[in-house]
């Protein structure tokens, strides 16, 4: 793609014609295998089979696109000239307005051109991966040194220094130790962000090394976006694994935690991709172990919904907490929700809400836990005046745990403890759980 100042750069664009567009851009030294793994897969190809129509930018010099003499190739070229060109470009397909993802620098390019270029009209929403700018490898006094040292010539040599994938210009190099540096100085970058209004994800990492996640924050939460989401990615919170820097996009693991977190969030602010694809795939194989329950409650669909939804922790012997909010704004215990609890006090065990359609179903599974592949199915039906109540529970077992010993508890759980505590609350909808969800901690 070139634009008016006569700068190129590569646009990939995978997914079906007509999704809900949305744009993924890399940051420093990398180009658009960090979203479209070479060997197959990545959060691209993931969005794509959802049914999202993907756009991938990379900088002016990556991708092997070379540029005319004399055309400057920074961060400032790609957010006043290159992001607003993309912009254009989707707009004259016709389709709606666009999510913009940026990883690292990319999502301060993305925050930046958002608050500064881009048309936030046609901005449907900003998702940031372990963006910051204030970073020590672009502030402290000998890695800027290094960085600028003109020894390099016009491009840094990242490949050879094992830095990653894309040899980086010297005026995008040049570009992002001034940003950092005015950040420090004066909160420059940060002070223009109160005009994002639009939804804004942040994710950072535990153990990023490079952008902290503090940094991270501190720049998502300059955003004046009304709808804003910071959220670590680590165990803790119903991660896989407690992520670095660019694992949130690299990670084999990431494909069933992270992509689905980031997919499910732009599906529920989409103003045309209604329909989530599962959380959960559809697993051929049985399970060894499987109990049903089915009960009529007198009481209305709605109510027990809420009750279901809201006051699962009262109906089991366990304390539990949630962990992670929801992803749907305003309804803290639906899609993507993530409760925690010990089993006997010893093991702990995380499930995660994979379905929430109300007043009707709600599905959830095991991400963590002794126990395999548990998954659980509640459907709720009218019956007249009455509700009724049919869940499914399948699972497996290690070979230490005597899964058919399991099940009976747990059968026995339900009709003694669980039930009479849900025909009460569906009694009485105004009675509060006896364990109550306390605020997750998100970041």
């Amino acid at each position: 793609m070139s634009t008016g100042d006569g700068g190129r750069f590569r646009v990939t664009r995978i997914g079906p014609c007509g999704g809900q567009p949305v744009v993924l851009v890399p940051g420093t030294f990398d180009n658009r295998r960090l979203y479209l793994w070479p060997g197959g897969g990545g959060l691209a190809a993931s969005l794509a089979v959802s049914g999202f129509d993907v756009w991938i930018v990379e900088r002016r010099g990556a991708g092997g696109v070379n540029q005319a003499a004399g055309v400057r190739a920074g961060w400032e070229e790609a957010m006043r000239q290159d992001l607003p060109a993309v912009q254009r470009l989707i707009a004259e397909t016709g389709t709606g307005p666009v999510f913009w993802v940026g990883h690292s620098l990319g999502g301060v390019l993305v925050a930046r051109a958002a608050a500064e270029t881009l048309d936030l009209h046609r901005v449907a929403g900003i998702v940031l991966v372990n963006a910051a700018v204030e970073i020590p490898l672009l502030t402290h006094p000998i890695a800027t040194a290094l960085l600028g040292s003109r020894r390099w010539g016009q491009w840094f040599p990242a490949r050879t220094l094992r830095l990653g994938p894309e040899n980086e210009p010297a005026a995008a190099l040049d570009d992002a130790i001034a940003w950092a540096d005015a950040e420090h100085r004066n909160s420059a970058i940060s002070g223009v962000l109160a005009g994002v209004d639009v939804p804004v994800l942040a994710l950072t990492s535990p153990r990023d090394l490079i952008a902290p996640s503090e940094r991270c924050r501190r720049l998502a939460r300059a955003c004046g976006a009304p709808d804003l989401r910071v959220q670590s990615a680590s165990r803790r919170n119903g991660f896989a694994i407690d992520h670095t820097h660019e694992s949130p996009l690299l990670h084999p693991r990431a494909s069933s935690d992270v992509f689905p977190f980031i997919r499910d969030w732009m599906i529920t602010r989409s103003p045309t991709q209604t329909t989530a694809a599962p959380s959960d795939p559809a697993d051929p194989a049985p399970r060894r172990h499987s109990l049903h329950f089915t009960v009529d409650l007198n009481a209305d669909i709605e109510t027990v919904f809420d009750v279901l939804s809201q006051q699962w922790a009262a109906l089991w012997p366990v304390r539990q907490q949630r962990v992670r909010d929801s992803v749907v704004p305003g309804f803290p215990d639906g899609l993507g929700c993530v409760r925690a609890q010990r089993a006997l006090g010893l093991w702990p065990i995380q499930e995660q809400i994979t379905a929430h359609h109300r007043p009707r179903l709600i599905e959830y599974r095991t991400i963590r836990g002794p126990v395999r592949r548990h998954h659980g199915r509640i459907q709720l039906t009218t019956t007249g005046p009455a509700t009724h109540l049919d869940y499914h529970i399948r699972f497996d077992t290690p070979a230490w745990i005597p899964g058919t010993l399991l099940a009976t508890a747990l059968q026995h759980t339900w009709h003694h403890y669980s039930l009479p505590r849900l025909r009460a609350l569906c009694t009485h909808p105004t009675r509060q759980a006896r364990t109550t969800h306390p605020t997750p901690r998100t970041d």
